[in-house]
């Protein structure tokens, strides 16, 4: 999860979302690693992008896409 920062832990708005699967046999280092490669590396460059060209609204505490 890509979201704003807020003064709640983890309480902003969500701007981007992406689910990782949990696999038999995942230990905490390899799901990290997979969430890393699968998730995070990929969202959060496409967050900073929307942000930089202003295609993000907030409205009633929710982000939006434009």
């Amino acid at each position: 999860t890509v979201h704003f920062v807020t003064e709640e832990c983890d309480g902003g708005p969500i701007i981007i979302q992406k689910a990782v699967p949990v696999e038999n046999g995942d230990t905490p280092e390899s799901l990290q690693k997979r969430i890393m490669e699968q998730a995070e590396w990929k969202i959060l460059p496409e967050a900073v992008s929307l942000f930089c060209q202003d295609r993000i609204d907030i409205v009633d505490g929710k982000a939006y896409v434009k």
